[in-house]
């Protein structure tokens, strides 16, 4: 009798932690809806964009996952787009499934970009170990104290982070981590309040806009054709070649 009372008051106490967490995450929504609609910026509750499961982030494999809550800008034709990914964890041996959510900008780039990620220094996450790029050290000593650089390539992080795109990320929110690969910059945190993912969505447009120009110059856009041509095909992105490349790797 008495585990049948604890069993009882402990699914009780999850439901009403997921009518909380239902409650909560409708109430965000309708935050956003109400200052997209008074910024002049489009919203919409569900991503018909069939191009953020492949973004070149190994977060973006993880199943299952989802995307919701798109915020853009219609008057500016970057493509920069903000928002909500979330995904599903294992926790314990149980099989208990943890949901995570995190808050998100892309922006397209006009170049092909190697791995380059800038996060805060009182972030846990160490950039060596984690993706096991070189650290690298930049010229303005204000953006070396506030985050740490890895790179697989010093000499792309030096001509991406060039002295206005450094003073752009300088005015992030606190906590946003950085990760730049092949074609897009990626904004991401901990999900963030309504306003403050406009303010990444407005932080995302301009970093846009200062992006060093010899970028185009020194790292063109990778051809249409090459070894990750077929994403759809996978229904996600993978660090795995994909189209033909792959067949032609194997037979070697």
């Amino acid at each position: 009798m008495r585990w049948t009372l604890v069993f009882i008051v402990a699914m009780i106490g999850v439901g009403v932690w997921q009518a909380w967490r239902i409650h909560r995450r409708h109430g965000r929504q309708r935050q956003l809806m109400l200052f997209c609609d008074a910024a002049g910026l489009a919203f919409a509750p569900v991503d018909l964009s069939l191009g953020t499961a492949w973004l070149p982030f190994e977060i973006f494999g993880r199943r299952p996952s989802g995307t919701e809550n798109v915020v853009w800008d219609p008057r500016h034709d970057g493509g920069v787009r903000a928002f909500d990914f979330w995904y599903e964890e294992a926790r314990g041996d149980e099989g208990f499934r943890a949901r995570r959510t995190i808050t998100c900008a892309a922006v397209p780039l006009a170049f092909t970009c190697s791995r380059v990620r800038v996060a805060p220094r009182d972030l846990v996450d160490d950039i060596s170990e984690v993706l096991g790029l070189p650290s690298v050290t930049l010229e303005l000593e204000e953006f070396n104290r506030r985050f740490r650089v890895g790179a697989e390539d010093a000499r792309t992080a030096s001509a991406l982070l060039d002295q206005r795109v450094m003073r752009g990320l300088l005015r992030l929110p606190p906590g946003v981590v950085v990760d730049v690969n092949e074609e897009i910059l990626l904004l991401r945190a901990p999900e963030l309040p309504a306003a403050e993912m406009l303010q990444l969505l407005q932080a995302a447009t301009s970093i846009q806009r200062v992006l060093p120009r010899v970028m185009t110059s020194l790292f063109p856009p990778r051809p249409a054709h090459g070894p990750h041509e077929r994403r759809w095909l996978q229904g996600r992105w993978t660090p795995e070649p994909t189209g033909e490349d792959r067949t032609d790797q194997t037979a070697r």
